[in-house]
């Protein structure tokens, strides 16, 4: 139910329904629906992009960022595979930025498991983008604080389920880093630090993902796994997977840089 709930969110955040969900949990809460995204131009904003933008090129960093983008490859995965009915089993990452993930099936395998394994392996590359996507809804709706929360919540759950002790590691950084960015005093430490993550998330699966589109698929791919399942060719699944991380990375960028950049525009002119 939890990761049917998970998924639930991200769809709504997703469809534009943020402020209904702010709503919802003000109600729930008996809270005053509060918003607060950085403003565009403000010093947290531009600090954020620039560091996510940095993050996502400069080697060293670009390496950290990428385990980043495989944690969540790996733990869209496991959310899909949930709430398709399936109990995760683990989840290791790699020094080299790549994973996998694993789940037991319960019933016997037929027609509908197939579909379901299919979904579970398509999902995965896109998966990164697409919870940038949803955490920038939630950053306009919400503010930067509940974006970091669910970063930590995202590494927590890794943690649990990571059967590595890199993987342990790099799941328990990212929660350290997260909870240590909402422990800054000040506004804009926390707005950078959302916005940055958001940023370098986006960019970096993007950038990941556009040599994809030319480049080999080896056995084991999850495009070539769903193209056997589902009886289609395999480039025509890694086109459908790259267009969906080129829609939501795009879309994530689109919505935090574009105002800050007419911002500076119009400064310019």
């Amino acid at each position: 139910m939890t990761s049917i709930a998970v998924l639930a969110v991200v769809v709504l955040l997703l469809a534009g329904q943020g402020p209904w969900l702010a709503d919802l949990q003000a109600r729930v809460l008996g809270a005053a629906p509060r918003g607060g995204a950085p403003a565009a131009g403000s010093t947290g904003a531009v600090i954020g992009m620039l560091a996510g933008l940095g993050a996502s090129v400069v080697p060293p960093v670009a390496r950290a960022v990428a385990q980043v983008v495989t944690l969540l490859h790996e733990l869209g995965h496991t959310v899909v595979a949930a709430a398709l009915g399936a109990r995760p089993a683990g989840i290791v990452l790699r020094h080299d930025a790549s994973g996998h993930a694993t789940a037991r099936w319960r019933g016997d395998p037929g027609p509908l498991r197939r579909l379901a394994l299919a979904v579970v392996a398509l999902v995965g590359l896109p998966a990164p983008a697409v919870a940038a996507a949803a955490g920038v809804e939630l950053l306009v709706v919400a503010g930067p604080e509940p974006v970091l929360w669910s970063a930590a919540i995202a590494g927590t759950v890794v943690a649990l389920l990571a059967r590595s002790l890199w993987s342990l590691m790099v799941a328990l950084v990212l929660v350290g880093l997260a909870i240590l960015a909402l422990g800054e005093a000040a506004q804009p430490g926390i707005a950078a630090a959302a916005v940055g993550l958001l940023v370098a998330v986006a960019l970096s699966s993007v950038l990941d993902a556009l040599p994809r589109l030319t480049g080999r698929i080896r056995a084991g791919d999850d495009a070539r796994v769903v193209a056997s399942l589902l009886r289609v060719p395999a480039r025509l699944v890694r086109w459908a997977q790259v267009l969906a991380v080129l829609a939501a990375g795009g879309w994530a960028l689109w919505r935090l840089l574009a105002p800050t950049l007419g911002e500076l525009a119009a400064l310019g002119g």
